[in-house]
């Protein structure tokens, strides 16, 4: 999946970041819900790599972005504050999208591209890109 969403990115004639976060993060019990990410193998061309960046760097750089591509989190959500285009990748039968929560109140919107991991099209997505 990841493969398929960067050689969509790399074709796109503007600058891309991708944002990522270096450190573990466990649930309350000490099971790790995020690992370590190294995106560093991306970087080049038009794709630069911004690794640790503090919150309100990020959200800066959502609302200076022309739209959002990403895995579920609380920067879709950002973007669809700001009102911005959105791809948002999820697990299969994610709950939040298979009975509607609060988290994914943009979800419905025309400039939403909303997809299981499983079902990433990469034609589909840089149709959708390039309406933006």
């Amino acid at each position: 999946m990841i493969e398929k969403t960067v050689q969509v990115l790399r074709q796109l004639p503007c600058r891309v970041f991708v944002v990522t976060r270096s450190y573990l993060r466990p649930d309350v019990k000490g099971k790790v819900i995020h690992s370590v990410e190294d995106a560093r193998s991306l970087e080049g061309g038009n794709i630069t790599v911004l690794d640790s960046l503090t919150v309100p760097a990020t959200l800066n750089l959502i609302k200076s972005s022309r739209a959002y591509v990403g895995s579920w989190s609380s920067l879709q959500q950002a973007a669809w504050f700001e009102n911005k285009p959105v791809v948002v990748f999820y697990p299969e039968n994610h709950h939040d999208v298979t009975q509607p929560t609060d988290y994914a109140f943009g979800m419905g919107r025309d400039s939403t591209l909303g997809r299981e991991y499983s079902k990433v099209d990469a034609s589909e997505l840089a149709e959708f890109l390039q309406r933006w």
